[in-house]
């Protein structure tokens, strides 16, 4: 469900939107696929920051003013006065700025409302002085001059969780500024450090400085070296398990208790085990009477190479001929171990072009998966058959 979040952090979001190039009337997506509840409408807070001096149309384009940095730089005090004083003249007619000026006034000395003022309510509730048709500490405050501020907490630092870079609100509105020209927000506060996420214009020099600014220390290794773009190596310890066909390999995953155990694929009949539950599953393999035997014989030949690998202009595979079906054109890659390009559709996210080695094809509660070595995210991953799309395949 979406969730509300504070106007400064709405203002921020339609800014950097902005700045991103994302059209005018393609912005509310923006607001929907971070989950934040545009409440009230994109226009209401469009005027507002064009009456605050955030935003100005110039070509016919609404652009971002050089004012809005200094905005955000400003103490929040300064700018709910500033929001309070934007609401009340943005109106282009001067019945309405006089209107807006009076329903301050009654809530500032209790006078009680009319229906058409009730309408207007859900405007400053949007910027904290209302709830449930009253004025809120913060509204006491700024409307009544009532009570203090609550004492600023001191900054907290930005942090690392997994691959998330994660940003408490609403502070650091500064760094996030200058952030959100490289990275996009997958959620408040929460930035991906994945490929999907990283603009291209990104560039380490300045990126860097900007995550370690805000962790108030250095990058761990592994992130540094992915923002770096630099070649990683993993260290697997464990024991290499090679079947004599495929088809062993998917009938043992098909069972509960081995598929927990057989999980990392090397190749369709190769499984590495860690170390420490090999021999748990050594064990339920000899008890289903399969034959365990040690890698005696010599290497086979290295095979004559029979493909060229793509270039890079031509990173999708093209569609030759006759479409087929997906499914065959996956199990003929399988077969042959080699890597092909598909554009594979994430929900809520635009379709992105992955090269994938299959390993493995699977049937698991009426959907088709298929177990890859993704070479776009240098990992073993999981893909539902019906969210890939493979040029001229059905």
């Amino acid at each position: 469900m979406p969730e509300s979040y504070p106007a400064f952090y709405l203002i921020l979001t339609l800014l950097n939107a902005l700045r991103r190039g994302i059209p005018q009337r393609q912005i509310w997506r923006e607001f929907q696929r971070q989950k934040v509840t545009l409440q009230p409408r994109l226009s209401f807070w469009i005027a507002l920051c064009k009456e605050a001096g955030l935003l100005d149309v110039f070509d016919g384009r609404l652009r971002v003013t050089g004012f809005a940095r200094r905005w955000l730089n400003k103490d929040i005090e300064a700018q709910t006065f500033d929001l309070i004083d934007a609401w009340q003249n943005a109106p282009k007619d001067r019945k309405t700025r006089q209107f807006r000026k009076k329903l301050l006034w009654k809530l500032k000395y209790d006078k009680s409302l009319t229906a058409k003022d009730q309408k207007f309510l859900s405007q400053l509730q949007a910027l904290g002085l209302l709830k449930e048709d009253r004025l809120t500490a913060w509204g006491r405050y700024f409307l009544k001059g009532e009570g203090n501020l609550p004492t600023p907490k001191a900054p907290e630092p930005c942090h690392l969780d997994g691959d998330q870079y994660l940003v408490p609100l609403p502070q650091h509105l500064d760094l996030l500024w200058e952030l959100e020209r490289f990275l996009r927000p997958a959620s408040p506060g929460c930035y991906p450090l994945t490929p999907r996420y990283i603009s291209p214009a990104a560039t380490p020099d300045v990126l860097l400085p900007l995550l370690e600014r805000g962790l108030g220390g250095p990058l761990p290794g592994p992130i540094r070296s992915r923002v770096l773009n630099q070649p990683t190596l993993r260290v697997s310890e464990g024991l290499v398990l090679e079947f004599s066909h495929p088809e062993q390999v998917r009938a043992l995953r098909r069972q509960p208790a081995l598929r927990r155990l057989v999980q990392e694929f090397i190749s369709p009949r190769h499984i590495l085990v860690p170390t420490h539950q090999a021999k748990s599953l050594l064990k339920l393999l000899q008890r289903r009477g399969v034959y365990l035997a040690g890698h005696e014989e010599p290497p086979e030949p290295p095979s004559k190479r029979t493909h060229f690998t793509q270039s890079p202009r031509n990173s999708v595979l093209q569609p030759i001929g006759k479409s087929q079906p997906k499914l065959d054109v996956l199990e003929t890659y399988l077969r042959l171990q080699q890597a092909l390009d598909i554009y594979y559709r994430t929900p809520g996210y635009p379709a992105e072009v992955r090269r994938i080695t299959p390993l493995s094809i699977e049937e698991r509660g009426g959907q088709t998966y298929v177990i890859a070595w993704c070479q776009s995210r240098r990992a073993q991953r999981t893909f539902r058959l019906d969210r890939m799309e493979i040029p001229g395949t059905y």
